[in-house]
């Protein structure tokens, strides 16, 4: 069902952010914390490597299947379950007596995780007007790289101060402000949470090739991994190139590229829902090349290295938002939660590649060379989305 909105609320939009945040911020700052979990529970490296496997195998094979769910669930209910199951299972890690029971409770997160990814799209369409959603969606897509390149040295500081079961509880008064945020904030739409069932499986595969058979939707779905595969692979890389330098001198590098999201997405929101998305996401996808081309040219110069960063994180900024808003304003009601769960999907893939790319081609050079080839293709899906309704 469709209905007019009367005003956009921007509570909803905050109270996803707060979940977005609380999903992303973990992905990373977990990884800092496994030797001392390791060391606490007896576990080695070949343990401890799947606390973090634990959490995105589930998060990526149940992201589709979430999304289909969503679109018979409601809204409201959808997101307290997401947020609070999160929440749950995050206490549980941080009491945990084994590994088992932390391996246990990461997967249970990775589930939590992948619905938390899903639910965002069906709220911002059902509580934000088609006006303001460029912006909206660039508020919480901007969060993501922001709480991954923070995550680490959020992760690393609770960690010495407090130990590792602190980077699991700190979850908690973020999940009550996304709890209370969701309950102010998300229209409720009348529906309650029915049971999966087992046919939700077949049905995600079914649905989920009914999204991509629409060229409309196709198109900006195929850019999304082709961009942020270069997040993933810069992240992995700049480290390993400045190797000789201080970490928090590493941190900062690769903080430019979020910056320089950060600074541009609100204006691409507000230009993109006034002008158009696509010129905005084709212009920021065409900056984003030029970033990585300009990366061909770097040296070991953090601060020269830092500005081609920048760059583009610009382009991200110009793109993410329109790019989504996009796919939002293309996307029928029934498949909006689909739709939502492959986005998540296809993102957690391009950001998972992108290290793989680093660790196989050995070097920052042959990397980036790859990189321009990606970002070229995703390019091309972008602006072949203009002949697309």
């Amino acid at each position: 069902m469709t209905t007019v909105l009367e005003r956009t609320r921007w509570g909803a939009v905050f109270a996803v952010s707060s979940g977005i945040v609380l999903a992303a911020l973990d992905l990373t700052a977990v990884a800092v914390a496994l030797p001392v979990l390791g060391t606490d529970l007896g576990a080695g490296p070949t343990v401890t490597q799947w606390v973090l496997l634990a959490y995105n195998i589930p998060l990526i094979a149940l992201s589709i299947p979430a999304g289909r769910w969503l679109d018979r669930a409601g809204h409201l209910p959808a997101f307290l379950l997401a947020v609070g199951g999160f929440g749950a299972t995050s206490l549980l890690i941080a009491v945990a007596p084994t590994t088992g029971v932390v391996l246990v409770g990461r997967a249970l997160q990775g589930a939590f995780s992948a619905l938390i990814g899903a639910v965002t799209m069906p709220i911002i369409a059902g509580n934000v007007r088609p006006e303001h959603r460029a912006r909206a969606m660039g508020i919480v897509l901007t969060l993501i790289p922001l709480s991954g390149v923070a995550g680490p040295a959020f992760g690393g500081l609770l960690t010495d101060l407090f130990g590792w079961r602190s980077v699991f509880l700190i979850n908690l008064p973020v999940v009550a402000v996304a709890v209370l945020a969701g309950r102010r904030g998300i229209a409720a739409d009348g529906r309650g949470l029915p049971w999966p069932g087992r046919r939700i499986l077949v049905e995600s595969v079914v649905f989920g090739a009914r999204v991509v058979r629409r060229r409309s939707l196709a198109l900006p779905l195929a850019s999304l991994p082709l961009m942020l595969t270069g997040v993933g692979a810069l992240n992995f890389v700049v480290p390993y190139l400045l190797v000789d330098l201080p970490s928090r001198t590493v941190g900062l590098v690769l903080l430019a590229m979020s910056v320089g999201m950060a600074v541009l997405s609100p204006i691409a929101g507000v230009v993109a829902d006034r002008h158009g998305y696509r010129v905005v996401a084709s212009t920021g996808a065409a900056v984003i090349l030029i970033g990585t081309v300009l990366l061909l040219r770097a040296g070991d110069d953090p601060w020269d290295l830092a500005w081609r960063l920048a760059v583009i994180g610009i382009g991200h900024g110009l793109f993410a938002g329109p790019n989504a808003a996009a796919l939002l304003a293309r996307t029928p009601p029934e498949l909006m939660g689909t739709a939502g769960g492959m986005t998540t999907l296809v993102r957690t893939v391009g950001f998972s590649v992108g290290p793989v790319l680093g660790a196989s081609l050995g070097g920052f050079h042959p990397t980036v060379a790859v990189l321009v080839a990606i970002t070229a293709l995703g390019v091309v899906a972008t602006v072949a989305q203009q002949r697309t309704g």
